[in-house]
Formats: structure tokens, C-alpha cells, sequence
């Protein structure tokens, strides 16, 4: 049930739509109007709120590399849209990616306990040090980080949260006022411009309400937080420096810049499906026509010779890539496999067209000349001639193209409908790939060229083929189920423990996990890939493990673990080996169960009476009544056996012999007692059975006492060999009796008269 108040994903939400608000008064709002000042007293609510959640981020992370990893790579890629859209305003200083970054970097350091505390303040002094010298905020992201991780409870934190603001706001007014007097600072500020700076305590608001829930998955993804702070920069920039002043030229850009991110924008989500082969396919193809539209944005925004020569060469160089990453992609959609000799003759052809191409001014084969045009909307590159290694490339795209075509065309007829479907959305993202060139081709375009158009078209298809029939991850989608329909349980980890790998059999086992978490996490899972654990026991189940280290390259890579649910295997040796030790009519021990256990009782010096037990005449009672009534009469002998309280061991020696064990009893009158209600019990049992007095049982009983010291060792043989002699010696005192045998051989008539 959804907990009252904001989820994680909205109160990061709200930070966003603060941002952009903020932002968008820096650019287009006068500054001390009442509308540019509520815009930025609003976006105040920003920068607590980011900083509340690297502090729950560093709290919660299960790989802290990776996290602080992820920042690095955003405070880099933030940077050039960041200076596009302030440009000289903020001069040499950073990006709030940057800035919570060194928040994270000050958790980190304070928390490493490997490091002296002296080293750690030295690091956390550090990093004030370059917040105070680049850092947009100036320290402040540390310290507000600092106090919701160690703050406390919410009220502590927010009254620290006030208190720190109200302290940056007073050292920054007599910043400003020691500024006027002596100049060390570039900025021209007035008090009251910096007052707004309070608003950060709003953010105290939302955050009282937050549920500590994560809420619904944002719209981009995990990354969607990230990259919309670069991205929102970018639309800003274009908004004001280009729609502002908006000419054909800048349309022409646009369009080719709208096609580079639609690109980029369907590589990230094609990284974001399931590992597989046909996954890294299409992200190279997307990569390498990405890096041509790139090389067209070049060309087409400069205006010297070599410049445009330069893109060229990077245009031609991804065309190469893209005609190798086609083949490759041929290769895993239509499931064929590529002879190695065609990838070689493609290496070959594209170092040979690369080299005409970076020396086409020496031997002219490509072109027999470049120059600049400057008639028109904008500059362009105008070719004298074509060369023959220009057709030569031509004919090169022209067969990859139609050999990837009929392998498509020819495996569409061969597969289902739903892969029929998938393949003929990539056939025609493939064909959309390549009309720009044959527009150009056959000049109807006079000379110009739009990439991007066929990028984009490439883009949507391909798109389609993802989200409505799941291609690129349709086959290890399949390979997961299969693993995890069987009855074995696979988890791969890597040399840190991260979890790359497990099926949901693992869950069953050892409950919840998540990819990339830390398998040590779980006591259990450490266990067994430490060795300490090869079997376990769980949920009425029995699980056996085993380890192997993965290579590659002759070193190792990590760890797989199998865990094989062998219950039923258990559970039928079980079963054999109690049909093995028991006696199938009457349900106790046969002679081998018995012996065994009897033995067992010995080694742990256990002391006690070995009794047999014979039923008297028995003979005559299966020739008289038959062996139906014979095996009655063994079963009710048996019922009389295990219906004793006392804590005997029992076992059917064979025929019509049973074994009795009175484990850790001495007392010769108790004993006597004992066979005595034991051949009384029988005697009822028998008429109850409506079997009658046609027979009873005689008692033959040694005594083990191994608290004394004796010459023969105790052990199964002895004591059945001295009952046994003193069963003799009670059939000859006229059956239905019991006798006692002594170490010393001789016997004693102890019946009680």
C-alpha cells in the first residue's frame, strides 16, 4: 500500500521543473523584475533536494565506485552545455553535477575508515578547498550533503539546514560589502541581489513529506536525472541563441543536430535492454551513424577547405564502420552466419578507401579536387570530379547493402509471423539508412545532403522493432526463462561480488536480489562462495553448491554458482536405504538395521539388555493353519514390539526370530518384569486377533554393562551369541518363559514364581 506524501521519483521531479525554472529566468527574464525574482526564489528548492538525495544515495548504494563513476561521467558531459548557455557568466566555475559530486566525494572520504582520521579531514578540506576555488555553489552542496547524512533525526537536520544557510548568507553580504572596498572578487554584486538565497530553506517542505519510497521509474530510465540536466541546457541554448535569430542556415543545422540525438537517443535505449549479441549489433551501428551525422554537423558549420576535407575523412571513416557493423548486424538478426574472409575483405576495402581518401590531394583517385562554395544560404563543399575509387566505393556500399537485403528478404520467408515483423522494421530502418546517399547520388537535391533524414527514419524503425516486438533481447528473454523454468540455480558474481547474473530459482533460495548488488551482502551466499558451505538445508528442501571460476583469457574473471535442489534424490536413497534396513512385513529393523544400530549404541559405550525373542512351536502353526495366519501372527508380534514405551531397539533377525535392545537398563528385576509383560501382552494381542493361544514367546536376555571391565569386547556377536544361549536354556524350562546369561557362564534361574 503507497504510503501519504512524496515518493523519491517525485520530489526529484520537482527538483527538475525548480531547475528549469530557474534557468529559464537567467536566460530570458530581467533579473530584478517580480517575475524574475519568484522564478528564482523558486528554483531555490533545487539544489536541498539534490542534496538530500546524495546523502540517501551514499546511504543505500550497493556499488559506491559505480555511483561516484556516474557523477564523474555527467559533471564531464555537463560541462559544454553549461558554458553554451551561461556562457562567460559564470566564468571558469562548474556545473551543480560538479558540485554534488564533491559532495559525494566528502561523504566518501569522511566514511573511509581505511584512512586516519587526519587523512580524512585533510581530503574533506581538500574538496572545500575546490568548491571554494570552481565549485558553482561554493561549499555549500558539501555542507547541506553533510548535514542531512549526519543530521539526524528531520528536525535537527532542518534547524543545522537553517543555521547553515543563515551563515552562508551572512558571509556572503560581507563578501559583497569587503568586495567594494578592495576588488578581490570579479563579480559586481549588491546585497539584496543575494537574499533570495533564503528561499533554499523551502525546500525543508517537501522533504518533511517525503515516504521514503522510490516511487514509479522515472520516464527516461535510472538515468533520466542525469541527462536531463545537460539536455535541458541544450534546449535552452537553442531556444536563445538560435530561435532568437533564426536563419535557413540554422534550420539546415537543426535538422542534422535533431538527427544526431535522436540517434544517441535510441543508442541509450538500446543499451538499456537485455544483454545479447544482437543488442551490441545495433548499438555499434547506431555509434558509428552517429559519428557520421557528427561529421556532417562539422562540414556543414565551416567555412575553410580543410576543415570540411577534415569532417569528410570522419564521414567516410564511419560509412566504413557502418558497412562492417551492417554485416555484423545481418549476421545476428537473420541468425546466418558471416564466412570470416568477408570480414576480412571488408577490412581490406575500408583501409583501401580510407588511404585514397587522406591522400586524395597527392593521387586525385577519389576526387580530383575540393573547393569551397559560398553562393547560397551557407558554405558548402563542391567536388570537381570523381574519381574511379569514388565509384569504387559507391559499388562497395551498393553490394553490402543489397547482399544484407536478400539475406533479410530470404530469412523473413523462412521465420514466423512475430519475426517476420521484427526483421521487416530493421530492413527498412537498414534501406532508410542509405536514401540520403542515392538522393545524392542522382542529384535532385543539387548537391546538398540530409543525413539525418535517413538517420532519424533508421531511428524510428528500429525503434519500433524494440518497443512493440522486443527483438534485440526476444532471445535472451527466452534463454532466461529456459533457466529459469529448470531445477537448477545459477548466479554469476564478479571479483568484487557484484551479482552479473542469477535466475529466479536463486531467489527461491536465498530470497530477493538485484544485479550489481554485493552477493556478500547475504551471510549465506558468502558462505558458499568461500567454501564453507556445500549443502544446505532450507524450506523442507536439500540444495547442494558448487563453484567454478569463470576464465577468460586465462585469468579469472569472477565466480558462477550452481545449486542443484536434490530433495527428491534424497528423498528416494532415503526410501532405499529404509527398504534395505527394514523388514517389509512386520515395519521394524531387519537384521542389518538392527545390527547396525545396536553397533552404533555400542562404540558410544552404551550400556543396556540384548534380548531374542522366538515364538514358540512355529513351525506347527504354519502347517496347521497355513502361512496367512503365520504372518499374523509375526505382525502381532511386531505391534506388541513397537507399542513398548520403554526405549528399546528392534529388529526381525529372520523367520520367526525377533531382537530386542533395552538400551541403558540394568536392573535385573525391571528386566524381568519387562519380558514378563512383553509375553503377557503378546498373549492378548493374539486373541484379540482371533488368532488364539496357538503359540507364545520364550526370552533370551544379556546384560552389557561396559562400566565394567570385561576380557571379550562388547559387540553384536557376543551378545547374540549369549541371549541366544540363554533362549536355549529357556525353551528347555518349558517355553513362554525368560532366562538371564551370566559372564561367568553360569546361568540363574530367575523366573518369578
Amino acid at each position: 500500500m503507497r504510503k501519504k506524501g512524496f515518493s523519491r521519483t517525485q520530489l526529484q521531479y520537482l527538483a527538475i521543473v525548480a531547475m528549469v525554472v530557474d534557468h529559464t529566468a537567467w536566460g530570458f527574464v530581467e533579473f530584478y523584475s517580480p517575475l524574475g525574482q519568484l522564478m528564482h526564489l523558486f528554483g531555490r528548492l533545487t539544489l536541498p533536494i539534490m542534496c538530500f538525495f546524495i546523502a540517501e544515495g551514499f546511504r543505500h548504494t550497493s556499488d559506491l565506485k559505480r555511483y561516484i563513476s556516474r557523477m564523474v561521467v555527467f559533471a564531464i558531459v555537463s560541462c559544454i552545455p553549461f558554458y553554451v548557455f551561461f556562457h562567460e557568466e559564470y566564468g571558469y566555475r562548474q556545473n551543480i553535477i560538479f558540485d554534488l559530486l564533491l559532495a559525494l566525494l566528502s561523504l566518501t572520504a569522511m566514511e573511509c575508515r581505511q584512512l586516519p582520521k587526519w587523512g580524512r579531514i585533510a581530503l574533506v578540506a581538500l574538496l572545500f578547498v575546490v568548491s571554494c576555488a570552481i565549485g558553482g555553489w561554493v561549499i555549500m552542496p558539501i555542507c547541506y550533503t553533510m548535514i542531512f547524512y549526519y543530521g539526524g533525526s528531520f528536525k535537527r537536520k532542518a534547524r543545522l539546514f537553517c543555521i547553515q544557510t543563515f551563515l552562508l548568507e551572512v558571509v556572503l553580504i560581507i563578501a559583497i560589502l569587503v568586495n567594494r572596498r578592495i576588488h578581490f572578487m570579479s563579480y559586481d554584486w549588491d546585497v539584496y541581489e543575494w537574499l533570495y538565497f533564503l528561499g533554499f530553506m523551502l525546500a525543508l517542505v517537501p522533504l518533511y513529506f517525503y515516504n521514503g519510497e522510490k516511487g514509479k521509474k522515472p520516464i527516461g530510465g535510472r538515468y533520466f536525472f542525469y541527462a536531463f540536466y545537460p539536455a535541458h541546457f541544450l534546449v535552452l541554448s537553442f531556444v536563445k541563441y538560435y530561435l532568437l535569430d533564426f536563419s535557413s542556415q540554422r534550420l539546415y543545422i537543426l535538422i542534422h543536430v535533431i538527427g544526431l540525438f535522436v540517434t544517441l537517443g535510441t543508442l541509450l535505449y538500446v543499451l538499456t535492454v537485455q544483454n545479447s549479441r544482437a543488442q551490441m549489433a545495433t548499438a555499434l551501428f547506431l555509434m558509428v551513424s552517429a559519428m557520421y551525422v557528427f561529421g556532417f554537423l562539422i562540414e556543414i558549420t565551416t567555412y575553410e577547405v580543410a576543415g570540411v576535407y577534415t569532417a569528410t575523412k570522419l564521414q567516410y571513416f564511419a560509412t566504413m564502420l557502418c558497412m562492417m557493423s551492417m554485416t555484423y548486424c545481418v549476421s545476428e538478426f537473420c541468425k546466418v552466419r558471416i564466412p570470416q574472409w568477408v570480414y576480412a575483405i571488408e577490412t581490406v576495402c575500408s583501409i583501401l578507401i580510407m588511404y585514397y581518401m587522406f591522400t586524395v590531394e597527392e593521387n586525385g583517385l577519389m576526387y580530383s579536387g575540393i573547393s569551397m562554395n559560398y553562393d547560397g544560404p551557407f558554405p558548402r563543399m563542391e567536388i570537381e570530379s570523381y574519381g574511379p575509387v569514388f565509384y569504387g566505393y559507391l559499388l562497395y556500399n551498393a553490394v553490402i547493402c543489397i547482399g544484407a537485403f536478400a539475406i533479410g528478404v530470404r530469412t523473413v520467408h523462412k521465420k514466423g509471423e512475430l519475426a517476420k515483423r521484427r526483421l521487416v522494421n530493421l530492413l527498412y530502418g537498414t534501406i532508410c539508412m542509405w536514401i540520403p546517399f542515392l538522393l545524392k547520388a542522382t542529384k535532385l537535391l543539387g548537391g546538398y545532403e540530409v543525413p539525418a533524414l535517413g538517420i532519424v527514419g533508421a531511428a524510428i524503425f528500429v525503434g519500433r522493432a524494440l518497443v512493440k516486438y522486443s527483438y534485440l533481447d526476444s532471445i535472451e528473454l527466452g534463454v532466461n526463462n529456459a533457466l529459469d523454468l529448470g531445477r537448477e540455480g545459477i548466479m554469476v558474481i564478479d571479483n568484487s561480488h557484484h551479482i552479473l547474473f542469477h535466475n529466479e530459482f536463486i531467489h527461491k533460495i536465498f530470497g530477493a536480489l538485484e544485479d550489481y548488488e554485493d552477493a556478500y551482502q547475504n551471510a549465506e551466499i558468502e558462505a558458499v562462495f568461500e567454501g564453507k558451505a556445500k549443502r544446505l538445508e532450507k524450506n523442507d528442501h536439500i540444495y547442494e553448491m558448487r563453484v567454478e571460476p569463470l576464465h577468460e583469457a586465462e585469468t579469472i574473471q569472477g565466480q558462477i554458482l550452481w545449486v542443484f535442489d536434490l530433495t527428491e534424490h534424497y528423498r528416494y536413497l532415503s526410501e532405499v536405504e529404509e527398504c534395505a534396513a527394514t523388514d517389509p512385513l512386520t515395519g521394524i529393523n531387519n537384521r542389518r538395521g538392527f545390527e547396525n544400530a545396536v553397533n552404533s549404541f555400542i562404540t558410544q559405550s552404551g550400556s543396556g539388555a540384548f534380548a531374542i525373542l522366538d515364538l514358540d512351536n512355529f513351525k506347527q502353526v504354519n502347517d496347521t493353519y497355513g502361512h496367512q495366519i503365520g504372518d499374523e501372527v509375526l505382525v502381532a508380534l511386531s505391534r506388541v514390539i513397537l507399542g513398548q514405551k520403554q526405549d528399546v531397539l528392534a529388529g526381525r533377525i529372520g523367520g520367526d526370530e525377533f531382537c530386542l535392545f533395552y538400551r541403558d537398563n540394568l536392573d535385573k528385576a525391571s528386566l524381568a518384569e519387562w519380558a514378563q509383560s512383553m509375553i503377557h501382552e503378546f498373549y492378548e494381542e493374539l486373541k484379540q486377533c482371533s488368532c488364539g493361544a496357538i503359540t507364545s514367546i520364550t526370552i533370551g536376555i544379556e546384560l552389557l554393562d561396559q562400566r565394567e571391565k570385561i576380557d571379550e569386547k562388547a559387540s553384536f556377536k557376543r551378545l547374540y551369541k549369549h541371549a541366544d544361549r540363554a533362549l536355549y536354556l529357556a525353551k528347555e524350562a518349558g517355553k513362554a518363559t525368560y532366562r538371564f546369561y551370566h559372564d561367568s557362564k553360569a546361568l540363574e534361574d530367575t523366573s518369578i514364581k
